[in-house]
């Protein structure tokens, strides 16, 4: 009989559960581009954006999004819509970048260069997009546990009868990670487990792929994962002197929840633009040391 250990485990994560998360409103003045800094001040982007979201900016002001130069479309000409990702400082000021990848280092050699505008303020609606699953660094454990609940089903139909006959499945669990707040783009720094959770306007929840063995660690081995939607119910930290400060996030399911094997439909084995080939210098995604 073969026994596996935990060292075959991983758990990989999507932002959101949809492949657009929400979207939230506001109006940009002519004061919120700073050029100095490249930035964008967008009206409650600190409680609903995080470094590394992909977002599509739209305006249907007939001047277009103007704070951003005409080079950045094929047609080279500003349009009313534009895809990128975003740096988020502390106070809620966004940088754009092309890839994922520059957005969570904040590559500033590869920034998308704004420029200012005068006059009425930019009406902005700002989607956020979801990126696909990731890695989630710095992992030690992770527990799940499943239940199904009984429920009446005298007044259902036939349909949701043989639906929910065998009673209502559920689960909750927790991972814990050592603390990291740094990230290469390949995978997604602990931090997210504590900055998901403040998400106000679109909801904060995120699919998960809970891995008991990944071929992705040893090749002879068969992907078994849980594929769930979660939402977090508790974030918290451990510190102790001496200690590796570990972060926790408890949640529980909602929807559907399967064991399964191979790999989630929206993960991308290949490498893409949206990896980073190289291990860049790695930056603050809670504050920036140089702006």
């Amino acid at each position: 009989m073969t026994f596996y250990l935990g060292n075959y485990g991983n758990i990989r994560l999507r932002r959101g559960t949809d492949p657009v998360l929400g979207s939230i409103s506001s109006d940009v003045e002519p004061d919120d581009i700073s050029l100095v800094l490249n930035r964008v001040g967008f009206e409650n982007a600190s409680e609903n954006l995080l470094t590394g979201d992909r977002v599509d900016l739209t305006t249907t002001d007939s001047r277009g999004l103007v704070f951003i130069p005409a080079s950045n479309w094929s047609i080279n000409q500003i349009q009313d819509t534009f895809s990128c990702f975003v740096h988020v400082n502390e106070v809620g000021g966004l940088r754009l970048f092309p890839t994922f990848g520059d957005a969570v280092n904040n590559t500033r050699s590869n920034e998308i260069t704004l420029q200012s505008f005068s006059g009425s303020p930019l009406n902005l609606r700002l989607t956020i997009r979801d990126v696909k699953y990731s890695l989630l660094g710095c992992v030690s454990q992770f527990e799940f546990n499943a239940n199904r609940d009984a429920i009446d089903v005298t007044s259902l139909s036939d349909k949701y009868k043989r639906q929910y006959d065998a009673g209502l499945l559920s689960g909750s669990g927790r991972i814990e990670c050592a603390f990291n707040y740094e990230t290469t783009g390949v995978e997604e720094a602990p931090l997210l487990l504590l900055q998901i959770i403040q998400r106000l306007d679109i909801g904060c929840a995120f699919d998960l792929a809970l891995y008991l063995t990944d071929k992705a660690v040893d090749p002879t081995l068969q992907n078994l994962f849980y594929l769930l939607t979660a939402v977090p119910t508790n974030t918290g930290i451990s510190l102790r002197s001496g200690d590796i400060i570990t972060c926790t996030i408890d949640f529980v399911t909602t929807g559907e929840t399967r064991l399964i094997f191979g790999v989630p439909s929206d993960y991308l084995l290949k490498e893409d633009d949206d990896r980073i080939k190289v291990e860049d210098s790695l930056d603050f995604l809670l504050k920036e040391v140089t702006d």
